[in-house]
């Protein structure tokens, strides 16, 4: 399963060199995104392509951090964890931790994003 957790490995090599294409490579056809910033369930790769492209204008970078992934076939699993996105302006550093979610699946021998969660962690409550 370690090459499952490899794409997501992949997908924050490329996300922080700021290459939508590639980004968008690492999703299977169908895919869909509830990005972090989205305002709407985003789909296929054309429109997975231009989110990314405009999180890399934004000058978003991610580290990943804690994370559990779960088999759930030989084909399938699912990633959930932690992610730092930060973002530098007028050198003031902004960080915004958030937490995700990938489900993967391997098609024609190659793990694939099918499905992508992305949110905000939340203000602890009290």
């Amino acid at each position: 399963m370690n090459e499952a957790y490899a794409v997501v490995q992949r997908w924050a090599e490329t996300f922080n060199a700021g290459e939508p294409d590639a980004v968008a490579a690492l999703y299977a056809p169908d895919a869909t995104i509830w990005g972090t910033l989205g305002q709407k369930l985003t789909t296929g790769l054309t429109d997975i392509t231009t989110y990314f492209a405009e999180a890399a204008r934004a000058g978003l970078k991610v580290k990943l951090g804690e994370h559990v992934l779960s088999p759930l076939s030989q084909i399938s699993a699912v990633d959930a964890g932690e992610y730092e996105f930060t973002r530098t302006v007028d050198a003031q550093t902004a960080l915004l931790p958030a937490r995700y979610s990938f489900a993967l699946v391997k098609q024609s021998g190659a793990w694939m994003i099918a499905h992508q969660h992305s949110s905000f962690l939340p203000k602890p409550i009290g």
